[in-house]
């Protein structure tokens, strides 16, 4: 939202209290008298006007829509909906109104429109379609038609992306080599899955040692995975790199995620091997496209959906057991909410207002555990369990354990997911969560966040942390998806998605006042944060990191991409590609210690076999250098010179081997 629309908002609100009453009615959902409704229709036209004079004022349409929407769902008078959607291209509403006789008047300028409307039907499969917005549309067409090198497609959460990957791998006939790069495993799975039933006449690859010289492909892969298959496999390269998520580029780079890095190095790398590649970025999040260049010669073509057809109702849950309700376009720290009721605990608050899929949202897999177990103990288990329930029980038993926590929860109807959950036990859960309408919450942190598609109806965010306006709105994008919404009859009112914050002392005291992260909300469009410092348009002024850490990084990075002369360039390439380095303050004196120590003959010895892994870890990595003053820079793994510290991760490894029961498993 820009600042002269905040500023004017803001003032309306203040100052008109007719127009205040009628937004409260309308956001609190309280009846309108037949002066109300007239006047909060001719408000919406009022600022649909003043967009039509200025198009750069988006949030003055998505306000008319906002009360446009809540009087129709309200009222039941779909005309003023009906006419908005058509006149905007708002299709898939204006469909779903004829579909289903909204429209008290069944005249012949509905039923041309109908025949027109079909124009806009996208096939997704036999006898199954849905209609896509005039937004929607163009930019699907015009980017699949763009024969630019490089080329985004930016979308809110939900906007066909999948559909938009199947039709782009249709164009591509005369290329060969394809891969799609996901951020996680956990996607790696769907995106196959999606891809093998498009039925394209392709080899699908999911793992690097999958490759046989075929000719012809298409690789699902990780980044690492697709940097891996470039590197052992000589004279391989990709034709046509899809980079789903491709807000990632643009990340920090923090110990234990590094992705943003291994993507830059790939498209340089692919580059180098190929200078004729073609590049297709994909994105809920990205503002700017141009924001994620390499290099300055670069030219990225922007295909962009800006309006979404969906708007949160946002509801908070204070630590002082009431409940507010807020409307996203006029919050401020003035404006906190209208009060709508009390409950007794979070957790009666949660139960209370649940729809029938639910994703409780926290960051930290310990408390999701703890989280899970406490609803349990406000729902009573299901004492007729059915067939299909019960095969997932006894699945869960014999495959991870008999008293994995997972398996009683079930029985409540809960399922949780963190990312230290073995992938296979993730994706079995989500399935299981999409089939059987007895799972009604799923409990799970950042996993959710990249692009798993669940039938999700009702969010409520119990943690905030690393969550902001971006996170958040993706986030909530998740609930109710569009091909959920116009499926079969009147879903219209799920285009007002229930979103609760529930501020809480659980787990500590940092959840008790969500209200500034709510306050992001306000603006429907976010600055992209450029933290990746391979990027054209990184200001390396804006970072508190010492210069000659970013530095040392992209020099490294360049090292990367350059064939290595001699067998010092070689492991040296390998201790940066796996990250050991980072441990170090001085890689080349690093690699030249290792090169001496793997070429002696303490390493090739009969007793060396019999070593443990951690103590292996320890000889060569760090007994002769923890009195190297400032070499080993990274504490954590200093610690690995204790005896005792290497027994407990020994002890560590073995457990999780054993499998998650409660008595073996803990993430504390």
């Amino acid at each position: 939202m820009l600042t002269e629309e905040k500023r004017v908002l803001t003032d309306i609100f203040k100052k008109n209290s007719e127009f205040k009453n009628i937004l409260t009615k309308l956001t609190i959902d309280k009846a309108l008298d037949e002066n109300e409704k007239a006047y909060a229709l001719t408000c919406a036209l009022l600022f649909i006007k003043e967009y039509a004079n200025d198009r750069k004022y988006k949030s003055y349409a998505e306000i008319a829509y906002f009360i446009i929407l809540k009087y129709s769902i309200k009222t039941l008078d779909y005309k003023p909906l009906y006419d908005f959607s058509t006149i905007f291209g708002f299709y898939p509403i204006s469909n779903s109104i004829l579909k289903n006789s909204l429209l008290n008047d069944n005249n012949l300028d509905n039923f041309f429109t109908s025949i027109e409307l079909q124009k806009f039907q996208k096939e997704t499969d036999i006898n199954k379609y849905y209609i896509e917005t005039y937004e929607q549309h163009k930019e699907r067409n015009s980017f699949l038609y763009d024969d630019a090198n490089e080329k985004g497609f930016l979308a809110p959460t939900s906007y066909g992306k999948s559909s938009v990957i199947i039709d782009y791998l249709k164009t591509l006939q005369n290329n060969s080599k394809i891969v799609i790069i996901v951020p996680t495993k956990s996607l790696l799975m769907q995106t196959y899955r999606m891809i093998r039933d498009a039925n394209l006449d392709y080899k699908i690859l999911i793992h690097e040692e999958m490759y046989s010289i075929e000719t012809k492909f298409i690789a699902v892969f990780t980044q690492e995975r697709a940097l891996r298959l470039l590197k052992r496999k000589k004279g391989v390269f990709f034709d046509v790199l899809i980079i789903d998520e491709a807000h990632n580029i643009l990340k920090k780079v923090k110990s234990g995620d590094n992705r943003s890095l291994l993507l830059t190095r790939l498209l340089k790398l692919n580059k180098i091997l190929n200078q004729n590649q073609k590049v297709a970025y994909l994105s809920p999040l990205i503002n700017e496209i141009q924001n994620i260049k390499i290099n300055d010669n670069q030219v990225i073509h922007s295909h962009i959906i800006e309006f979404n057809i969906k708007i949160p109702e946002i509801y908070e849950y204070k630590i002082n057991n009431t409940v507010v309700k807020h409307n996203k376009y006029f919050i401020n720290k003035l404006n906190t909410g209208f009060e709508i009721g009390r409950n007794n605990s979070f957790i009666e608050y949660l139960i209370n207002n649940s729809g029938s899929k639910n994703f409780l949202y926290y960051n930290s897999p310990k408390v999701i555990e703890k989280l899970a177990i406490e609803l349990s103990k406000s729902i009573e288990k299901s004492i007729n369990l059915n067939d299909r329930i019960v095969e997932t029980i006894n699945n869960l038993k014999e495959e991870v354990h008999s008293s994995f926590y997972g398996v009683d929860l079930l029985k409540h109807g809960i399922v949780y997911l963190h990312g230290k959950l073995p992938d296979l036990i993730k994706e079995y859960l989500e399935t299981k969560f999409k089939e059987l309408p007895e799972l009604k919450y799923i409990i799970a942190n950042s996993v959710i966040l990249e692009g798993i598609n669940l039938p999700i109806d009702t969010l409520f965010i119990l943690n905030t942390y690393g969550l902001h306006g971006k996170e958040l709105t993706n986030l909530i994008g998740r609930v109710n998806r569009l091909n959920d919404i116009f499926k079969n009859g009147n879903n219209l009112h799920k285009l007002l998605p229930n979103v609760h914050f529930i501020n809480n002392e659980f787990d500590n005291k940092s959840n008790t006042n969500m209200f500034s992260k709510i306050l992001e909300l306000r603006s429907r469009a976010f600055e992209d944060k450029i933290e990746n410092p391979t990027l054209e348009k990184y200001d390396i002024n804006k970072e508190k990191t010492d210069p000659k850490v970013i530095n040392k990084l992209v020099n490294d990075e360049e090292f990367l991409i350059t064939p290595p002369a001699d067998e010092f360039g070689e492991l040296k390439q390998y201790l940066i590609e796996n990250g050991i380095n980072l441990f170090y303050s001085d890689t080349d004196k690093l690699t030249k210690l290792l090169l001496k120590k793997l070429n002696s003959s303490a390493l090739k010895n009969s007793e060396w076999e019999k070593i443990k892994i951690l103590d292996k870890i320890f000889k060569i990595f760090i007994e002769d250098y923890v009195n190297e003053d400032k070499f080993i820079i990274d504490f954590e793994f200093a610690r690995l010179e204790q005896q005792v510290a290497r027994d407990f991760y020994e002890r560590y490894i073995e457990n999780r081997k054993c499998g998650y029961a409660n008595k073996n498993y803990s993430l504390s």
